[in-house]
């Protein structure tokens, strides 16, 4: 289970992402890191790691797994 920190952290990533509409995608926070799930192929660079911790992403998921359901 990951602590609150890493939860916010989470959330501020997803904020930095615009994934707040919980459609097009959604970060989970793990005790390792961040996993970033995308429903298509995300425009431009991609960030390796956020406050730190690793990201690792995952694109062109279904819409249930982008919309954490």
């Amino acid at each position: 289970m990951t602590d609150t920190y890493m939860q916010d952290q989470a959330a501020a990533l997803a904020q930095h992402l615009r994934l707040t509409d919980g459609k097009t995608g959604h970060v989970e926070a793990t005790a390792d890191g961040f996993i970033v799930y995308l429903r298509r192929k995300w425009p431009g660079k991609q960030l390796a790691s956020w406050d730190g911790m690793p990201i690792e992403w995952h694109e062109n998921v279904g819409t249930n797994k982008a919309a954490n359901r």
